[in-house]
Formats: C-alpha cells, structure tokens, sequence
C-alpha cells in the first residue's frame, strides 16, 4: 500500500509521520521534502532535477514496497505528486493535512490545524483499516 501525505508544514508532516511509524513496524517513510534542495530550485528551471530526483526516490519506494513493506510518501510540494503517480504503478491513497477548499483531487482530508499529531496519525490508521485488504 502506498499512502501520500501532502499539505501542512514540513514540520508537522515530519511529527505525524514519526507518530505513524511509531506504531507501525511494517511501514516505512519516502520524505520528498529530502530531495528538495534550495540551491536546486534556482538551477532547476525547467524541473529536470526534480523530476529525475522524483523518479529515483519512487523506484527506491517501490523496491521496498517488493520487500514487503508499506510506504507513506510526504510531499512538500503539488508539483511533485503528478511525477508520484506517473512512476508508481500501484493504487496510492492521498490524504491532504489541511482545509477541505485546498484539497482538490486528494481521496482524504485531514484537517491537521484543529488536531493533535495523535489524532492525525489515529486518522490515517482509520483511513487504511477502512480498506480493503
């Protein structure tokens, strides 16, 4: 399963992520915001790196998800998410942390600035005991 987190802070999607796998020894953590670089983005007009840097972190995705593993993908940025769903064959389930007006397109919203790391990180357990197996 692969399970997308976009929205929020960098900050807050780090703490509700660390609470997730805190409880969940069979996933493990693609953090997009690591291949973001602020040098990067003044070189990288037209988003060659980006994307590049996109596609090899969701083959390192995948290859752990071969192994086993689930994997939930933060995104610090919208542009990112379409090179997400280009590389990875798989359903993913995307769930923005934030008001419902700015989560067009995502399956789930989680509105992250009225509830605790805990309550966001109870949410997404919801949202994938809610699926089918």
């Amino acid at each position: 399963m692969f399970l997308l987190l976009a929205g929020s802070s960098e900050m807050a999607r780090a703490l509700i992520v660390d609470e997730f796998l805190g409880q969940h020894e069979d996933w493990q953590h693609l953090a997009l915001e690591d291949i973001q670089d602020a040098d990067m983005e003044d070189e990288d007009i037209f988003n060659f790196q980006t994307t590049f840097m996109t596609m090899v972190a969701c083959e390192c995705a995948k290859e752990a998800r071969e192994s086993g593993f689930h994997i939930i993908i933060t995104c610090p940025e919208s542009e990112m998410i379409e090179g997400v769903y280009s590389e990875i064959d798989e359903p993913i389930i995307s769930v923005y942390l934030g008001t419902e007006d700015e989560a067009d397109g995502f399956d789930h919203v989680i509105d992250s600035g009225s509830k605790s790391m805990v309550e966001v990180s109870k949410n997404l357990n919801e949202i994938i005991k809610a699926l089918p197996a």
